[in-house]
């Protein structure tokens, strides 16, 4: 299995971080943090100027070898099922695949617009396998971030998004809705740039694909398993740690 150097934005140190070290440290190359959580003192401090997006950006910048790499954000360890998305992606390793593609956790929900392109990745864990297409990911994502303006969405476009930031079915939208004004914010501007990133790296050329492109019947049922989980946790019910 190719060693990779991972790259992870996190918002203080996870509870789980050094029992994934231990798992996972024979297998990387490097491992960069970046804690967008202010005067903690865990990894190199974040801008958080743009969320994970602009965490996402300095960890491309200290990437040092040729690839490949795994660039994630702290969700691992609170919204998704770490023990199995380990596994999945210790058998992605294994196979070979030297194409320059981006492979992440793909959503192939249908869209009517243009601002949210289907099938699209999400933003929260991305696997890059060469230099080259590091540096395409940093131009797409630079871009994403300067041209996530409301002032060019189209009307449908923001009123989709507000009703999925507060939906009025428990089983739709986001898993945590809030009425406090900053979360609200927050989590509008990073869907903004989640689908913008995803609209500039279709457009450079670079095909999307699913980290379970070749394990299809384990990948849907983390995906199931990952959906429970965060619906349990929204209603109190699933206390993640």
């Amino acid at each position: 299995m190719e060693k990779v150097e991972w790259g992870w934005v996190v918002m203080g140190k996870p509870k789980q971080f050094d029992q994934w070290q231990k798992q996972w440290q024979a297998g990387c190359a490097d491992v960069h943090i970046v804690n967008n959580k202010s005067g903690d003192s865990f990894g190199t401090p974040g801008s958080n100027d743009y969320y994970e997006f602009s965490g996402y950006l300095e960890l491309v910048k200290s990437m040092r070898t040729e690839g490949p790499y795994i660039i994630a954000n702290d969700t691992w360890f609170k919204t998704h099922h770490s023990a199995l998305w380990s596994r999945l992606l210790r058998n992605f390793l294994k196979t070979d695949f030297r194409k320059d593609r981006i492979f992440g956790d793909i959503r192939t929900e249908p869209s009517a617009f243009v601002e949210k392109p289907s099938p699209y990745l999400s933003s929260w864990i991305f696997y890059i396998p060469n230099k080259v297409v590091l540096m395409q990911f940093q131009g797409c994502l630079e871009r994403a971030i300067a041209t996530s303006r409301e002032a060019n969405f189209s009307s449908g476009y923001l009123d989709y998004v507000a009703g999925w930031l507060q939906p009025k079915n428990r089983l739709y939208g986001w898993h945590k809705p809030s009425a406090d004004t900053s979360v609200l914010e927050r989590k509008r501007n990073c869907i903004y740039i989640e689908h913008q990133l995803n609209t500039e790296l279709l457009n450079a050329g670079l095909d999307l694909v699913s980290l379970g492109y070749d394990q299809k019947r384990r990948y849907a049922i983390l995906r199931l398993v990952d959906r429970l989980q965060t619906r349990l946790n929204a209603w109190g019910l699933f206390p993640f740690t």
